[in-house]
């Protein structure tokens, strides 16, 4: 017996060495096919350097272009609206071609900007009935997916109350809330953008748009139950000041889009290093991206050190950032549907998170875009009707028949950017025709037409200014709006009139 005892464990001990050999092999072959896949274990090219840095670009302009938002509004005390996380920045005046804040924003309604972080607990909003006043509340995460929407659209007047929960959380749950009111982000990142529409453009409406911002409440749970669970002004939410990865000179940066080479590296870093911008960990494509990343010092964990590439490594990544970026601008025809008279319109009708390019291109000119197409859809117009380029150096006309309007259920907005997204600064502060102006008899209308004048210089006819939609001496584009649209803005089939050059 005794024999047999020790002969018992001489064969656990065997087996127990074969299995950790075999589990050793399997590690070395596991990290051997890595390295085989992601070339971990050959001297980086430039060529190869060049495509990691397109593909770091596409995958990470528009995480970037949000990780830039959030500084300015959570974490940088130069930006007078920064406001800390878990609380609400509002704009308390129509926003102004300058200083530059985002792309292709409207001008017909006052936003309200908060960055929100679900890891420790969840957030409260809660919005009051409120009548008379297109409005909406949408949340989105760090890839700008929008995964949640309240609105006058959805649940008017209201009130309506939701509580917001990080992916991982775990806890009880407080009482007063239903179903219904319980929203799950997929991310521990929430970012909430509010809008309130301004139906005039009186110094009174701004004052009761202003009231009805007031009245909105959004922070975290623990803040609302100490506050006893009321209407909490935004400016009365303490300030809980964000800790996110930084490096330094990062407040210098104004536009996202215009980061090259290494500096770019070290926005998307930021955004690896960023537990809150919780990844998608079941995206086969981003993770073995995530492993070629690694091969230029891009990892999570690891701050990157520009240092640790040679000049001629640093050259090839700003080649192929530069490459990315024109690829997106190159195809950006793509990801819209083509309407008429040179109208290209954009729902969010067949997109895809997996579209890389499509999703830089957001990040790159229109940051937060494709809205979901249940809120609101847009048409954008880069050429007049002979297919021509717009530039001020000419006049154009657009001409829409009175019984032939966009048909929308909340209201229409004609802005006008410059070629890259922003509002021109002109005399008249006017970015943006709407349809709350042709209902108030401030647009002029002749013969069931409405007439918009587009133009560099003011024009001598009252009437023409009347409808005059200032644009800058070169390049402009069009990014129309419809809130609350149809189906003919949804599927492109609308007949959107013309740009028409008439110089």
């Amino acid at each position: 017996r005794s024999s047999g005892l020790s002969s018992d464990n001489g064969g656990k001990m065997m087996n127990t060495r074969l299995l950790s050999l075999l589990i050793t092999v399997m590690t070395i072959v596991h990290c051997s096919s890595v390295l085989a896949a992601t070339g971990a274990d050959e001297k980086l090219t430039p060529a190869e350097a060049k495509e990691i840095a397109k593909e770091a670009f596409l995958w990470g302009m528009h995480p970037v272009a949000i990780y830039h938002l959030r500084f300015n509004f959570a974490q940088n005390e130069l930006n007078p609206r920064a406001a800390g996380i878990n609380r609400l920045s509002w704009f308390r005046e129509p926003m102004k071609a300058l200083p530059r804040v985002a792309t292709t924003p409207n001008a017909t309604t006052l936003y309200g900007v908060g960055m929100f972080d679900l890891s420790q607990e969840p957030a409260v909003i809660v919005v009051p009935e409120i009548k008379d006043h297109y409005w909406s509340v949408q949340l989105h995460d760090n890839y700008a997916r929008w995964w949640h929407m309240i609105g006058s659209q959805f649940n008017a007047p209201g009130p309506v109350r939701r509580l917001l929960i990080g992916p991982n959380w775990s806890g009880k749950l407080p009482d007063g809330f239903v179903g219904a009111d319980i929203v799950q982000s997929q991310s521990d990142f929430a970012g909430v953008l509010a809008r309130v529409a301004l139906t005039d453009d009186t110094e009174e409406e701004v004052q009761i748009v202003n009231g009805i911002q007031d009245r909105i409440t959004a922070m975290s749970l623990s803040q609302w139950i100490a506050a006893g669970r009321k209407e909490v002004r935004a400016e009365d939410v303490p300030l809980t000041k964000a800790d996110y990865p930084t490096y330094p000179g990062m407040e210098k940066v104004r536009e996202p889009g215009k980061l090259t080479g290494v500096d770019y590296l070290r926005w998307v870093s930021l955004v690896l290093n960023d537990p809150s911008f919780t990844k998608q960990t079941d995206s086969h494509r981003e993770v073995t991206a995530f492993a070629r990343f690694e091969r230029l010092g891009l990892k999570a964990g690891t701050p990157f050190d520009p240092a640790g590439l040679t000049p001629e490594i640093a050259a090839a990544v700003e080649a192929g950032i530069e490459e990315g970026k024109q690829e997106v601008l190159d195809g950006m025809a793509a990801n819209f549907t083509e309407g008429r008279n040179g109208w290209k319109f954009d729902t969010d009708l067949g997109y895809k998170d997996t579209n890389w390019q499509w999703r830089a291109w957001a990040g790159l000119q229109a940051v937060l875009a494709p809205v979901p197409s249940r809120s609101h859809t847009a048409a954008n117009c880069w050429d007049d009707s002979d297919g021509r380029p717009l530039s001020g150096e000419h006049r154009y006309t657009i001409t829409f028949d009175l019984n032939n309007m966009p048909p929308v259920t909340e209201f229409w907005e004609m802005p006008l950017y410059d070629t890259e997204g922003y509002f021109y600064d002109n005399p008249i502060d006017r970015y943006s025709l709407n349809s709350f102006m042709l209902e108030r008899g401030k647009l002029h209308t002749e013969d069931d037409k409405l007439v918009i004048y587009v133009q560099h210089d003011e024009p001598t006819d009252p009437k023409q200014r009347q409808n005059w939609l200032p644009a800058p001496k070169d390049g402009f584009r069009f990014t129309a709006r419809f809130y609350g649209a149809a189906t003919p803005l949804i599927d492109a089939s609308y007949d959107m009139p013309g740009v028409v050059r008439v110089d």
